[in-house]
């Protein structure tokens, strides 16, 4: 735990440099809409942490993906090397009625995920909360990691997030192309991404300590590694 505390201090430390640097530039450019989502198992979203900065709002919804119930049933049979082999199957499938079942009642094979929201939570931000959260924001930081990627062989790697992978999408209402980054992995103070000293914001600043979402896990480094 030690090494997410060392991480902490180091990103408030940097965050502090990066408020003096915005400060002091005259054309700030800031997202409209900045999206952390976070996914697990076969590409499934397993939550969303959406800020729409035009509206305050600040929002986190988790995510639950199930398989169709099974809905055929019954004996499979196959003859091998002279033998009749039988066993019990059960397959998830659904019910479509459409044009081409003639509107009739059909059941089809369906192994697909369905996705089902678990939790939502929202909150609004006042002007104050807003007026410190901007210079996290402004989409001119963020340029320099367009196109690059994380490695871990790389000068200031420090550990990765283990089980979740983690993705930024961001967009502004100027000239600027949406911005997509990944947050595998974690750097020390002088090579963090501006894409994680805002999202460490946003989840201690607003979310860590709300009782509501305690019960999801949800805190800056969990399920992480540190080297």
């Amino acid at each position: 735990m030690w090494e997410a505390a060392w991480l902490q201090y180091k990103i408030f430390e940097k965050r502090d440099l990066l408020l003096e640097r915005v400060t002091e530039l005259k054309d700030a450019i800031y997202f409209s809409k900045i999206e952390y989502r976070e996914v697990t198992g076969y590409d499934n979203t397993s939550s969303i942490l959406l800020l729409n900065i035009p509206e305050q709002e600040l929002s986190y919804q988790v995510f639950e993906w199930k398989r169709q119930m099974p809905a055929i049933e019954g004996i499979q049979t196959e003859a091998r090397n002279g033998h009749i082999w039988s066993n019990d199957i059960a397959i998830p499938a659904r019910r479509i009625s459409n044009e081409r079942t003639g509107f009739e009642p059909r059941i089809i094979r369906d192994e697909q995920f369905e996705q089902k929201i678990a939790f939502s939570y929202a909150i609004k931000l006042t002007d104050g909360q807003m007026k410190a959260l901007l210079p996290y924001c402004n989409a001119l930081e963020f340029e320099p990691y367009r196109d690059r990627k994380m490695q871990m062989g790389e000068e200031g790697y420090i550990g990765y997030r283990d089980e979740v992978r983690l993705y930024f999408r961001a967009i502004t209402d100027s000239y600027i192309p949406m911005l997509e980054l990944p947050m595998e992995y974690y750097y020390d103070e002088k090579h963090i991404w501006s894409s994680e000293i805002l999202y460490q914001y946003l989840v201690k600043t607003f979310l860590e300590k709300e009782k509501k979402l305690r019960e999801w896990g949800l805190s800056y480094g969990r399920e992480s590694l540190f080297f």
